[in-house]
């Protein structure tokens, strides 16, 4: 009997603190974060394409892989960085009738080529620079493809990190429903010169940031964007911030993965070695994030993704569920914290002024 009393009371004491949580507005019990997945690599590598034709065996093709250098990190190595990845590889011109295989990659010595470049995933910046060149027996830059060259070289720089990401129910957001984070991402970097300036540089960069997770119905979502950067495009600044809504379910783990290459062919040079990363994340009106990256110990919110913010209204469009344009459809951001702050503040003597004008009168 006492015991049936003491079940009910607590069953009533319960009920109780479900009805004072719901009477604030706040959620009733917060989920706690899973245990979530984190890890990132660092790459350098290039390869040599090469076409030719043999009296007996006929046209043919083959492919020399260059030096190669690969970094990683994960969730319990106690890194921050994966370290730089870093590869060099070169082949120089000289006498030919020595190695049948150099004889046909380089058109008997004419020709030496190679690459240089890093790559590193610092937390969760990415850097990546790779610089190549083509050159003929007296050291000079060979523009394009000289027609008795029948080889051609491409190296890339890649990193990129690959994490778990949840955002637990909210007391306007039940386990199960949808909602949209937008995020803002910075490509930052350019083009050097080449040794010849004349030579054309044939350079490109870009990142890419993607989202996925499968709903508790077993449907597939996914949502992306990439910024891109190309010697050959004036419109190339240095610096470029894109923005987009990636969709998730409440309750729900989803992945997101990052993902920056700088590449280059005969002669190129591109170095986005200051960084490519996320700058921005705005969440759903009373929603927490927790990451793969912060059970890492690589930072909290605001190292990791810079500027975090919560919409102001749970019906915001920036952090409601759209299918529209593959999560499109969102507001441009409001002004920075430091921004917003300082108008409100000109505002505030402004307002000040105008009733001391009013005194006098």
């Amino acid at each position: 009997m006492k015991r049936t009393v003491l079940v009910k009371r607590r069953l009533a004491h319960a009920l109780a603190l479900l009805g004072a949580c719901s009477a604030l507005g706040l959620a009733p019990m917060a989920q706690a974060a899973p245990d979530l997945y984190y890890s990132a690599s660092a790459q350098v590598y290039g390869s040599i394409y090469t076409t030719f034709t043999s009296p007996l065996l006929g046209d043919g093709s083959f492919s020399l892989n260059g030096k190669s250098d690969y970094q990683s990190n994960w969730k319990g190595s106690g890194n921050v960085s994966t370290g730089v990845a870093d590869a060099t590889f070169t082949i120089v011109t000289g006498p030919g009738g020595l190695d049948p295989v150099y004889d046909i990659v380089t058109s008997a010595g004419k020709y030496g080529m190679g690459y240089s470049g890093q790559a590193e995933a610092a937390g969760l910046s990415l850097r990546t620079k790779i610089s190549s060149h083509l050159v003929d027996d007296t050291g000079a830059l060979v523009q394009g493809s000289p027609a008795d060259l029948k080889s051609s070289l491409s190296a890339d720089a890649s990193a990129g990190w690959s994490q778990q990401f949840f955002i637990a129910a909210t007391a306007a957001k039940p386990t199960g429903s949808y909602g949209a984070i937008l995020v803002s991402a910075t490509l930052d970097g350019g083009f050097p010169a080449l040794s010849d300036p004349s030579v054309y540089n044939d350079g490109w960069s870009n990142m890419q940031i993607s989202s996925r997770f499968t709903d508790t119905a077993g449907v597939n979502y996914s949502s992306n964007f990439t910024i891109n950067a190309a010697a050959n495009d004036p419109a190339w600044t240095g610096s470029k911030t894109v923005y987009k809504k990636l969709l998730f379910q409440y309750g729900t783990v989803f992945n997101l993965n990052a993902y920056q290459y700088a590449s280059v062919s005969n002669n190129g040079s591109a170095d986005f070695f200051n960084t490519g990363r996320i700058t921005s994340i705005e969440l759903p009106f009373g929603a927490t994030l927790e990451s793969g990256a912060q059970q890492a110990g690589l930072g909290d919110l605001a190292a990791l993704y810079g500027t975090v913010t919560n919409s102001a209204t749970v019906d915001d469009i920036n952090t409601n569920w759209d299918f529209g344009n593959n999560g499109g459809g969102f507001n441009p951001p409001v002004p920075e914290p430091a921004s917003s702050a300082l108008l409100l503040a000109g505002l505030g003597v402004l307002g000040l002024l105008a009733k001391r004008q009013r005194r006098e009168r």
